[in-house]
């Protein structure tokens, strides 16, 4: 393995769900070595529980006999990573994360403002022990501000981050993307955060807090209404598929069952060109849609002519011909279409990763690609409390007899603690994983 851009940075990952995860994801696809830890009464939620729920999908449609280490949301965000499991209501457990962080370079952690405080692992806490550590949260408000202590959802923060505003159909009321935006912005933008801070360390020798907000960071995406209003008194409303300069844009239904193509003209020379594809050279030379001003006040009889040519079109051959005379295109892909497209194979986004419990499966590689050290997954997912003995024993030296105890007492566990509630589920303690010889 060629070392990679952050190859001997260790990060103590208390990210949950999805905008911890996926930033520490990112991080350990980097190279660093990333320690999850979890609570056996409260792990990740994206392990699923039990029964399982409609919105829990596992390998082959299959939870086995340890759903907890096969739903997708867990395999696909925690590549790369040791699992710890460990419980912080108890005061050996916080003892553990504290010596952990001793020996960790960066906290990353989404939880509830003041959580980490109250547990005694927060970042005064934390730097008492190491002046250098550097932390990262990722709370739904920020830490001050009389919103602090508010927990949300991503759905919750389009809303009140101004972003489901304008996002629905004309007349209509607001609508959610339909995807938690935030978190995956959040989960985006936060390794650079966290890259700076370790430039900033190399060059002064000091740590750094970080608080991100994802409400702001949702608002932040969106400043342009902001400036509208306050400069103009516009409040936006929402547009569909449409756009507030662009004309026409909007989403053409394709034969086929379901199929649909995105079409934005935003010069006159890309309107020109629509015209040549769709045949229709007479539009071009119309003086209704000379402009862009134009085009927008008969946006409603653009897409019924664009609409009738695409009725007719393959969306992805639709799509190339457009793209091919300069005028931005996409066809509209479902999850099989994107598995199978020709571009995303050829560029080998996809890579085959055998599980620890679920087979062979395909994963997204990271949407980034670095000349000299291109980022592969290491290791797949690990399962719950993988690494316990690893990190207890090898890493922070504990003597055997007090991991024992650890484990008698269920603090240091590897498996939830509602599979001991499930018949037929194997919830009985597996003995210790041979070492990994990728990791420490």
């Amino acid at each position: 393995m060629k070392r990679l851009p952050l190859t001997g940075v260790r990060v103590l990952d208390l990210g949950m769900v999805w905008a911890g995860a996926m930033a520490s994801k990112f991080l350990a696809d980097l190279g660093a070595e990333v320690v999850k830890v979890e609570g056996g009464s409260h792990p990740d939620s994206t392990r699923g529980s039990w029964p399982p729920t409609a919105r829990i999908v596992y390998a082959d449609d299959d939870p086995g006999t340890d759903p907890w280490n096969r739903t997708s949301l867990y395999l696909e965000r925690n590549r790369n990573k040791l699992s710890l499991v460990v419980d912080l209501r108890d005061q050996r457990g916080v003892q553990v994360v504290k010596a952990l962080a001793k020996v960790c370079d960066v906290v990353v952690e989404n939880f509830r403002a003041g959580v980490v405080d109250r547990l005694g692992i927060g970042y005064d806490s934390l730097r008492q022990m190491r002046p250098d550590i550097i932390m990262i949260s990722m709370s739904s408000q920020g830490m001050t501000g009389p919103e602090k202590s508010y927990g949300s959802f991503g759905n919750n923060l389009e809303q009140s981050g101004g972003l489901a505003s304008f996002t629905g159909y004309r007349g209509g009321d607001p609508l959610s993307l339909g995807v938690q935006f935030p978190d995956p912005l959040a989960g985006g933008i936060a390794p650079g955060l966290v890259m700076a801070a370790l430039r900033y360390r190399r060059h002064t020798g000091k740590g750094l807090y970080i608080d991100l907000s994802q409400r702001e960071l949702t608002t932040y995406s969106i400043g342009e209404a902001f400036m509208d209003y306050s400069m103009n008194r516009r409040i936006w409303e929402p547009m569909g598929n449409r756009d507030r300069y662009a004309a026409p844009q909007g989403c053409y239904r394709c034969r086929g069952d379901d199929r649909w193509l995105a079409i934005t003209v935003q010069t006159d020379e890309q309107w020109a060109a629509l015209c040549r594809v769709i045949g229709r050279l007479e539009l071009a030379a119309d003086p209704r849609y000379a402009s862009a001003e134009g085009r927008q006040a008969h946006h409603d009889e653009l897409d019924r002519l664009i609409g009738d040519w695409a009725a007719t079109q393959d969306a992805h051959h639709a799509m190339q011909v457009l793209q091919q005379e300069g005028v931005p295109a996409g066809a509209a892909l479902d999850g099989k279409n994107v598995l199978e497209d020709p571009h995303l194979v050829a560029r080998d986004f996809w890579e085959r990763v055998q599980q620890r419990s679920g087979g062979v499966r395909r994963h997204m590689r990271p949407p980034f690609l670095l000349s000299r050290t291109p980022a592969v997954t290491r290791s797949p997912a690990p399962r719950f409390g993988e690494h316990n003995r690893l990190i207890l024993g090898e890493l922070l030296g504990l003597p055997e007899a007090e991991v024992k105890s650890l484990e008698a007492e269920g603090v240091v566990e590897d498996v939830p603690r509602w599979a001991a509630e499930v018949p037929g589920l194997d919830y009985r303690p597996r003995q210790a994983p041979a070492q990994s010889p990728d990791v420490l």
